[in-house]
């Protein structure tokens, strides 16, 4: 009877509340997982003709709610990540185009709130196990200089040259360890070097001490010794999972950006031909395994009820299905998986990582919470991962949270309601080459002629120049792009054009 009683006060919550509570005096964990590069086909639960299978993940949504209109800040992996832990718009920041590149300072500025500074004055424990890829202060040998203001995009010289000037006997500063992390197990950026986990600023595993052999994929540079890229994810989780383990009365924020499916590409022996998509494809189902590990843990742990769990990704898939030096120039990096399994990891959308086109954005995202979302539910609602933080922020606290982030708008009573409810009037996004675009309803302007990014797929062309200067699109008529509108509706052009001046 008590539980019936229980169970009535929920649903009368649920109708009359925009949040359901969570248990009396207990604040909910939270757990965001970022895949990368992961497209929105990927996931057998939003793509049913995808080559990969994904139980894991398809139980999340199943049980959850899953967002099919969903995006990332930016279409390439830096300023997507600095949207999601900020709330704020990447093009804001110092880094108006690319990505950081190895050995580069921190992006995030100093005092600014993130979401695990947020949660660890609220109390919890908080936790980064993966990759980073948001600047460190790196150590510097005495008497040599590094620029620490530019960012990004350096040639192979001179990264090497930057690298020398590293001094790996001292402790790596800065980067999540000033953004609220108490516990970081880290990679910097699994493809560039220094190719090591850093543990609370000390080199976990020896000091980057050989460089690379040429066999192994990624860029020239110093590894730890018996640095494998293939276990890389799996020493990740497992430091995730002691950190869940780890016996504490306070909740947990942890932040799980693993580093499947981009490159390097290196599924564990186990997974090797256990999808039919290839490398790229076995990743994605080892990634899956791991989730399904993490929700086994959380059932054993008795904290699976009440742990908010988010899958996602930092942008779109570039189609990754191979090593190009090892296999040919079939397995290219760019489009092979369409071209050789049929397989399209950006589904339908146009384009792919980089671009200002859907292909480049629109991303899976997946919120769990068993007792305090009603799960089951696809969601059409207009959502950017820069909106996770005062979403979150909400949920975790039993009611709205205002002023925590600047560009973030918070849909929790969306999640915990029974439908979707009024959210954004409009949202922006931002291409690997500094475009921006802004949806507003119906419409979606671009305002650049071309794709936005640099990445060209030679098996699924997106390289088309326009000969207007911008672009616009009826998102409801012609979701995929192919109509491009710009000179027969100047006036719509005109109002949208304002919103990213």
């Amino acid at each position: 009877m008590r539980k019936i009683l229980q169970a009535s006060l929920l649903l009368i919550s649920a109708t009359i509340s925009p949040w359901v509570s969570a248990q009396p005096g207990k604040s909910p964990n939270v757990i965001v997982i970022l895949a990368d590069d992961l497209g929105f086909g990927d996931l057998s639960c939003y793509n049913p003709a995808s080559r990969i299978q994904t139980p894991n993940i398809d139980k999340l949504a199943k049980n959850g709610v899953s967002f099919h209109d969903a995006h990332t800040a930016s279409s390439v992996c830096t300023p997507s990540r600095y949207a999601l832990l900020t709330g704020r718009y990447p093009w804001r920041s110092k880094l108006i185009s690319g990505v950081l590149w190895a050995y580069d300072w921190p992006l995030i500025e100093s005092g600014r709130e993130s979401m695990a500074s947020y949660f660890s004055k609220k109390g919890y424990r908080t936790a980064l196990t993966g990759k980073w890829h948001l600047g460190w202060r790196w150590p510097v040998k005495p008497g040599e200089t590094i620029d620490t203001i530019s960012f990004g995009g350096r040639k192979e010289e001179q990264t090497l040259d930057r690298e020398s000037k590293i001094d790996f006997t001292s402790r790596v500063l800065g980067g999540p360890m000033d953004c609220g992390f108490d516990y970081t197990f880290a990679v910097d950026i699994p493809s560039l070097p220094p190719f090591a986990f850093i543990e609370n600023g000390h080199w976990s595993g020896g000091i980057p001490s050989i460089m690379k052999p040429d066999t192994m994929s990624g860029a020239k540079g110093l590894m730890q010794e018996g640095w494998q890229s293939s276990d890389m994810n799996a020493r990740v989780m497992n430091k995730a999972f002691q950190f869940i383990k780890t016996p504490a009365k306070d909740p947990f924020f942890l932040y799980l950006p693993l580093n499947i499916p981009h490159q390097p590409v290196a599924p564990a022996a186990e997974f090797k031909g256990s999808s039919a998509a290839g490398d790229y494809g076995d990743f994605v189902m080892e990634m899956d395994a791991y989730i399904g590990k993490l929700i086994a843990l959380l059932t054993e742990t008795g904290a699976y009820e009440n742990t908010i769990i988010v899958f996602t990704s930092d942008n779109g898939s570039v189609n990754d299905a191979g090593d190009n030096k090892i296999k040919g120039p079939d397995w290219s990096q760019f489009g092979s998986g369409f071209s050789m399994f049929g397989h399209r990891s950006n589904g339908q959308w146009r384009g792919m990582k980089g671009d200002i086109w859907e292909g480049g954005h629109r991303v899976p995202l997946i919120i769990h919470w068993p007792r305090g979302i009603p799960g089951g539910r696809i969601s059409q609602q207009l959502v950017g991962l820069q909106d996770l933080f005062s979403t979150l922020a909400s949920l975790s606290e039993g009611k709205t949270v205002k002023g925590v982030s600047e560009d973030g708008v918070d849909f929790s009573s969306s999640l915990t309601g029974n439908k979707d409810r009024k959210g954004r009037d409009h949202i922006i996004f931002h291409s690997s080459r500094g475009e921006l675009a802004v949806r507003q309803g119906r419409w979606k302007f671009i305002n650049c002629n071309y794709s936005g990014g640099n990445l060209f797929n030679p098996f699924i062309p997106n390289n088309q120049t326009f000969t207007t200067s911008g672009q616009l699109y009826d998102m409801q008529k012609d979701p995929f792009e192919q109509n491009n509108l710009y000179d027969s509706l100047p006036s719509v052009v005109a109002k949208l054009r304002v919103l990213i001046r």
